[in-house]
């Protein structure tokens, strides 16, 4: 039996992620998955969130994260393919600039008071998928 599965993260502008992975979770539409080798094939819409993976390279394995604002996972028993529109590793992203957009986002959604508000919501997800993912590897 397989250990590790093949992980690919894509985006519009780069292959962000292309390795073996133990395990992976990612933020499924109805609620956090995972995806470990010889997973039931099946395919899932992603919201804003973190995607966490567990990888194995020749230094050994360690935990890679991105913060994905939605798209699609496709999962087979020896693969997992990941698109998205955007997912930022830490090092991508401003923790200055995060902050001020997260307030706004906030602000934003406290002013809905409860109306039509999927988009407020999904701004403020997706503030906090970054926040929690550069806060990781913040020396």
């Amino acid at each position: 039996m397989a250990t590790t599965l093949d992980l690919n993260i894509v985006t519009p502008g780069a292959v962000k992620f292309d390795g073996k992975a133990e395990i992976v979770v990612a933020p499924g539409s109805a609620g956090d998955l995972a995806a470990l080798p010889s997973h039931a094939p099946m395919l899932t819409t992603l919201r804003a969130g973190v995607l966490r993976a567990t990888v194995a390279d020749s230094t050994g394995t360690h935990r890679v994260e991105y913060a994905v604002n939605g798209g699609f996972m496709q999962i087979t028993a020896a693969k997992v393919i990941v698109l998205t529109d955007v997912a930022l590793a830490a090092p991508e992203i401003d923790a200055e600039s995060l902050r001020r957009e997260h307030k706004r986002a906030e602000e934003a959604l406290a002013q809905k008071r409860g109306s039509d508000d999927h988009a407020e919501r999904n701004a403020v997800a997706w503030a906090v998928a970054r926040q929690e993912v550069a806060h990781k590897h913040e020396p």
